[in-house]
C-alpha cells in the first residue's frame, strides 16, 4: 500500500509538471504548436496569393478587432478546457453582460461601478458552473448547458426581447468599443494583456501547474494535495470573467446590450482553443495556440469575405479547419486509426 501511495505522488509531480516550461523557448513554442504556426503561415500565403488586399492596414486592424473578442472569451476557455472540462455558457454570459450593462447604464448607474458589477455576474456564473461540476458531480458538459439555457433566457426577459439601446460619454466605453492607442484598436490591447497575463499564470505560477495536473489526471492531483475543486471553480470563474469582458466590448462597441448578440461566439471559441492545439481532453496546450488559432479564424473570415463567399460557405470551411486540425494534433493518429480499423 505504501508504494501504492509513493507511485501516486510521483505520478502527480509528472503530471503536474507544466508542459509549456523548456529550458529553450524557441523549440517549446515550434514543438508545442507546430501545427498551428503551419496553418497560420499557410493561410497568410494563401491569402497573399488570392487577395493582396488583405494586408491593407485598416483591414489587417478590421481582423484583429474580430479576432479580439473570440480571442478573449477563447483564452478563458482555454483553462476550462485544459482542465477536461468545456464551457457552453460563454454566449449566454455575453449576452447577460451586454443587456445588464446597457440596462445599468440607462438608469444613469457610473460606467466604473456597471462594469464591475457586469464583470461579477460572469464571475459569478462562472462560480455556478464550477459548484455544479465539482459538489454536485455534474457532468461540465449539461452543466454549462443548463447555464447557457437559463443565461439565455434572462437576457430576453431583462431585455423584453429587443436590443437595449444607451447613449453615455465615456472613455472607458469608447476605449473598450471603437477607440484605442494610436492604430491599435482597444479591443485588441485588452486581448494582448489578458493573453500575457494568462501566459504567465499558466507558465510560471503553482496554480497553471495545477490546472495542467488536474487536467492531466484529476485522481493524482487530489491524491497530491492539490485542491481541485478550488482549481476547477477559478477555471470556470476565469472563462465566466473573460465572457462578461467579451460582452462589454460587443456592447461599448455598438452602444447596444442584444439579449442575442454573438450567438457563434461559443462555437467560435471552442474552435480557436481547438486550432490552437489544446487538447479536449485536458492537460495539453496553452494560450499561445488559442490566440493563434482566434487570429486564423479570423483570417479565414475575412480571406472568405474579400473572396465573396457566402456566410453559409463560411461555416462549412471553418468546420473542415477545425477537423483539420484535430487530425493533424491527435498524438499517435497513424496507430489510432490501425488500432480502430483492425476492431472492425
Amino acid at each position: 500500500m505504501k508504494n501504492e501511495s509513493v507511485s501516486s505522488i510521483t505520478l502527480e509531480r509528472n503530471v503536474i509538471k507544466n508542459p509549456a516550461r523548456s529550458d529553450n523557448l524557441f523549440l517549446s513554442i515550434l514543438r508545442t504548436y507546430k501545427v498551428t504556426i503551419l496553418l497560420f503561415v499557410g493561410i497568410i500565403v494563401l491569402t497573399a496569393v488570392l487577395t493582396p488586399e488583405f494586408f491593407n492596414l485598416q483591414n489587417i486592424i478590421n481582423v484583429t478587432r474580430q479576432a479580439s473578442v473570440v480571442g478573449i472569451v477563447a483564452i478563458g476557455m482555454t483553462f476550462v478546457i485544459l482542465t477536461g472540462g468545456i464551457d457552453l455558457s460563454v454566449g449566454a454570459i455575453l449576452a447577460v453582460s451586454g443587456v445588464a450593462f446597457a440596462l445599468m447604464l440607462n438608469a444613469g448607474m457610473a460606467v466604473p461601478v456597471a462594469l464591475l458589477i457586469v464583470m461579477v455576474i460572469g464571475v459569478l456564473i462562472g462560480i455556478i458552473n464550477g459548484i455544479g461540476s465539482t459538489f454536485f458531480g455534474i457532468q461540465p458538459f449539461i452543466m454549462t448547458l443548463a447555464t447557457m439555457a437559463v443565461g439565455n433566457g434572462a437576457a430576453l426577459l431583462l431585455s423584453n426581447g429587443s436590443p437595449q439601446t444607451f447613449m453615455v460619454n465615456s472613455p472607458i466605453v469608447e476605449m473598450l468599443g471603437n477607440g484605442g492607442i494610436g492604430m491599435v484598436p482597444g479591443p485588441v490591447i485588452l486581448f494582448i494583456g489578458i493573453a500575457v497575463i494568462s501566459w504567465l499564470v499558466l507558465k510560471y505560477l503553482p496554480f497553471g501547474r495545477f490546472v495542467y495536473g488536474v487536467g492531466g489526471s484529476l485522481d493524482a492531483a487530489r491524491l497530491s494535495g492539490v485542491r481541485t475543486t478550488r482549481i476547477l471553480i477559478m477555471v470556470y470563474s476565469i472563462s465566466g470573467l473573460t465572457a462578461a469582458l467579451a460582452g462589454l466590448i460587443n456592447a461599448s462597441r455598438l452602444y447596444v446590450g442584444h439579449p442575442t448578440a454573438d450567438s457563434t461566439i461559443m462555437l467560435d471559441s471552442i474552435a480557436a482553443v481547438v486550432i490552437g492545439g489544446t487538447s479536449l481532453m485536458g492537460g495539453r496546450g496553452g494560450v499561445g495556440g488559442t490566440v493563434l488559432g482566434a487570429l486564423l479564424l479570423a483570417m479565414v473570415a475575412n480571406l472568405l469575405n474579400l473572396l465573396g463567399v457566402s456566410p453559409y460557405n463560411q461555416q462549412v470551411a471553418k468546420g473542415l479547419i477545425i477537423v483539420a486540425a484535430i487530425l493533424f494534433t491527435t498524438p499517435y493518429l497513424k496507430q489510432h486509426i490501425k488500432q480502430q480499423w483492425t476492431g472492425l
